[in-house]
């Protein structure tokens, strides 16, 4: 052992599973042994004792009936500690000694000598040692021997690595077996035994190919045993083997008289076997060993390294390898073509990569190493820049995992190097687009909510001097004469502030305004630098501005103004995303300009109409009122003559008296029909939970009569209760229903009215039909009609939305044509002549007006002959489940 050695446990423990020696079967050789020392030190117990990490394994033992013990128990660790012999004559004379649990209990340990097994290398594997129950001495000869049967344990351990030597030993036992018969016998056993102890198949041939020895592991892999084979030809008991690499080698080192080494596979044991073959003076010696397990895993890796070449070639991205012992790291051609180096411009010390890493982000990228080195992270993960050849940046997304040895230090970290540049510049660009629809969404939410002119224009500046971070955005308004105010401005602090001030550039002629009238942009970088004109450069000093953009703000086909973005600190360079979106906001600012010029003026044309239809509804209700007096006089006269001369005049007189009665209370009923029109907006009820069957029923009733002479079938659906004024809802299901009974013509009226809410309930009303419809009318003859599907708006009448219920009353009358849908609700406008259908022409005009009350719409589908479907929507105010 060399002086100043220094055995750690983790390299005893390797040392010691090299030999491979713990939880082997009994051996001859180990047990003789123990009996010798238990006979040279005269003591009752002896054992060869091999440590490992948590007991202690009795590879032969004397005297003792158990095949080991815990490590933490017994006096092993004393030579462990001195790696020398130890004698304790009596253990209970030891106070740290007498309770040990082996001195209390058994194997009652009074007596104790061990000398520690130390490898040739220094490895102390475990002990030899003697134990007795009663107190004894050893002598210095005892010592000596005992020590001197250590190095035979050791010696019979090292066997185990001589195989190689094997088949000289052999060769020399055979060249003195004359001269020393006794001692090639002793010889022979000790390599028989070494032969049974090793992990190769071993087999001697004679001259004639004959089987002299077979060892028990190529028993093993042979498949076959010693009786089997001893002084059978190899050829003729393995014949399949004949004209095969076996056979060739085999030849070739009994021919050349040259050791041969090959790796073959045996189709008959169905393994890969690697053989050593050693030839000699009477025949051939045979190692071998199966190795299917190592080829597996040989070729497991060949594959491997050749997937990895492979990934490492045909992969886009850069992969290095950081070898952390010497701190070198391998970039692959990639890596380096990805920051515009040739493979011989970059060499594998560390700092080729971080002097690379963007000074910003240095520190913290090493800081991700260092937290994956401690394991906080389960991978190494970063994004960041890396300096080109050329000066410029590129984002790298760089991801690697770090590789450490069984004491737990770092030895490798294997990574990749992606180029995300185009990733990071797309997501930059998405963030300039998000935060311009941002901007143009609140700009345009504002022109949509309010309209106000002044709160668009100074969320315009303020929010594009914060996007653009430049030191000063305005709104500038131009006048006819080329001067202009500044109607709204966002500066930053310690620039001047102009705003509300009127301005007028004497370099801004006609040919300036009609090019920013033409959609001209003006981008500035250095006015310093610009080749403007002097008078020009003069005006914008005066501002401090040193760059500036402009964009015209047009209206329609005139310009408004200007939008501009000052810079005042230094000179600027502006770019296409800051030019569009100013180009942009400019647009939408005229868009707003011109909505707010449109709404002024609607606005007071919605004014105008308004005051002109109160005027109108105040006329007809003053003017119908007054009428209606002396109208039912006249009334009461012409009735009053009909009765007291009919048929007393001639038939002229007769028939003028009906023309005037007719006339009378055709009159009557139009100033009626007048008054609930001009009604429905000022003598309203207020709106309240109504129950729509509830009103549909009270229609029906005030139609009863009509109903029974037209003998009409009139069916409905489960309806909804909503929020309504309860007489005027009547009224429109009254004047649909009676439409439907009048221009049904010649056939029996079938009517039916339905309600759906929402798009989500369309398919309610398919379930409803199949309940059946409630009807009014002609007893038991509700017909197929009421099992018909209702007919829903088409593509030019939407459906309703989730807050409104969708009515409709479906007829089987006359139809009428597409183009006059719109005109039949408008007030006095009738299809047909009053000698065919009667009326004034107002009833579905009241019925738009109440449904407009109520915030609905109303609508007609109808074809020519297949009847018509009125449809009518009201708000569902009270969102009520039905």
């Amino acid at each position: 052992m060399k002086a100043g050695h220094i055995d750690t446990e983790a390299v005893r423990l390797e040392a010691l599973r090299k030999y491979q020696i713990l939880d082997t079967e009994p051996e001859e050789a180990y047990d003789n042994l123990a009996q010798l020392a238990a006979f040279i030190c005269g003591t009752p117990i002896s054992l060869v004792n091999f440590i490992d990490e948590n007991r202690q394994w009795f590879k032969a033992k004397v005297g003792l009936n158990v095949s080991e013990m815990p490590r933490s128990v017994g006096l092993s660790y004393l030579c462990q500690e001195q790696r020398n012999v130890v004698v304790v004559p009596d253990t209970l004379a030891d106070e740290k000694l007498a309770n040990n649990p082996v001195v209390t209990g058994y194997p009652y340990i009074r007596f104790y000598a061990g000398v520690p097994l130390i490898t040739p290398k220094g490895d102390m594997l475990g002990t030899l040692c003697v134990i007795d129950q009663v107190p004894r001495q050893l002598s210095q000869k005892q010592v000596e021997a005992f020590v001197g049967l250590s190095r035979l344990v050791i010696d019979q351990l090292e066997l185990r690595r001589y195989v190689t030597e094997v088949s000289q030993i052999t060769e020399k036992l055979m060249a003195h077996e004359q001269a020393a018969r006794a001692q090639s016998e002793a010889a022979r056993t000790r390599i028989t035994n070494l032969l049974e102890s090793i992990t190769d198949g071993f087999f001697a041939l004679d001259k004639k190919w004959r089987f002299t020895y077979i060892n028990g592991q190529a028993e093993r892999l042979l498949q076959k045993t010693q009786n089997e084979l001893l002084g059978k030809n190899i050829w003729e008991a393995f014949p399949e083997i004949t004209d095969t690499t076996f056979y060739r080698e085999y030849h070739r080192a009994i021919l050349e008289q040259v050791s041969v080494e090959f790796e073959e596979f045996d189709p008959l044991l169905n393994c890969w076997l690697q053989v050593h073959a050693y030839p000699a003076k009477d025949g051939l010696s045979v190692y071998f060993q199966d190795i299917t397990e190592r080829r597996r895993t040989a070729e497991a890796l060949r594959e491997s390294e050749q997937r990895w070449q492979l990934a490492l070639h045909g992969n886009n991205d850069g992969i290095w390898d950081w070898n952390l012992k010497t701190n070198e790291v391998f970039f692959s051609t990639r890596w380096k073509e990805m920051l515009g180096y040739k493979d011989h411009e970059v060499s594998h010390r560390w700092d080729e990569w971080t002097k690379r890493i963007h000074p910003d982000e240095r520190d913290w990228v090493l800081q991700a190493f260092q937290d994956h080195f401690a394991k906080k992270t389960p991978f190494y993960v970063c994004e960041y820049r890396v300096q080109c050849q050329d000066g410029s940046y590129k984002w790298i997304l760089d991801r690697g995992q770090a590789l450490w040895d069984a004491l737990g230090d770092i030895v490798r970290m294997v990574g990749s190097y992606t180029d995300i540049t185009d990733r990071k510049q797309a997501d930059e660009e998405l963030k300039r687009q998000n935060l311009r629809s941002q901007l143009f969404a609140e700009i345009t939410l504002k022109i949509r909510e309010s309209l106000q002119i002044d709160e668009i224009l100074q969320t315009t500046v303020t929010e594009v001097q914060k996007l653009l971070q430049a030191d000063r955005v305005l709104i500038f308004q131009l006048w006819p004469d080329g001067s202009g105010t500044v109607v709204q401005e966002a500066v930053l602090p310690g620039w001047p502030v102009i705003l509300g001030e009127n301005i007028f550039d004497p370099c801004f002629k006609e040919e300036y305004l009609e090019r920013y009238r033409q959609g001209r942009v003006s981008a500035i970088e250095d006015i310093e630098a610009a080749h403007i004109q002097p008078c020009h450069r003069e005006f914008l000093q005066q501002f401090a501005v040193r760059a500036n953009l402009v964009v015209p703000i047009l209206v329609r086909d005139g310009i408004w103004g200007l939008l501009l973005a000052h810079q005042c600190a230094a000179p600027r360079q502006w770019n296409n995303f800051e030019m569009e979106l100013l180009q942009q906001l400019a647009n939408q600012i005229g868009i707003a300009l011109s909505q707010a010029q449109l709404l002024e003026k609607e606005t007071q044309q919605s004014q105008e109409l308004a005051r002109s239809n109160a005027e109108l509804e105040q006329f007809a209700y003053i003017a119908s009122h007054d009428l209606q007096e002396p109208l039912r006089m006249v009334t009461s006269y012409l009735q009053l003559l009909e009765r007291r001369y009919k048929n007393q005049l001639d038939a002229n007189a007769d028939q003028f008296i009906n023309y005037a009665v007719d006339g009378a209370r055709r009159m009557q009923t139009l100033i009626n029909d007048l008054l609930n029109y001009s009604r429905v907006s000022t003598r309203g009820q207020p709106f309240m939970p109504v129950d729509c069957s509830v009103v549909l029923e009270q229609a029906i009733a005030n139609l009863q009569i009509a109903i029974a002479d037209s003998r009409a079938i009139v069916t409905y659906d489960t309806l909804p209760q909503v929020m309504a004024d309860p007489t005027q809802l009547t009224q429109v299901f009254q004047n649909l229903i009676a439409n439907a009974i009048k221009f049904c013509q010649n056939q029996q009226p079938q009517i039916h009215i339905g309600v759906v809410k929402g798009a989500e309930e369309a398919g309610e009303q398919g379930r409803q039909r199949e309940q059946g419809g409630r009807g009014a009318g002609e007893q038991g003859r509700q017909g197929e009609q009421g099992e018909e599907e209702e007919p829903m708006p088409n593509a030019q009448c939407p459906m309703p939305t989730q807050n409104e219920y969708l009515f409709s009353v479906r007829d089987n009358g006359i139809g009428l044509e597409s183009q006059y849908a719109e005109r039949i609700f408008i007030i006095f406008q009738r299809l047909h002549g009053r000698d065919k259908y009667p009326g004034t022409g107002i009833g579905l005009a009241i019925c738009k007006k109440i449904i407009e009350r109520h915030g609905g719409r109303i609508w007609v589908e109808s074809k020519p002959g297949q009847g018509s479907t009125f449809y009518f929507t009201i708000p569902d105010i009270a969102g009520k489940q039905w």
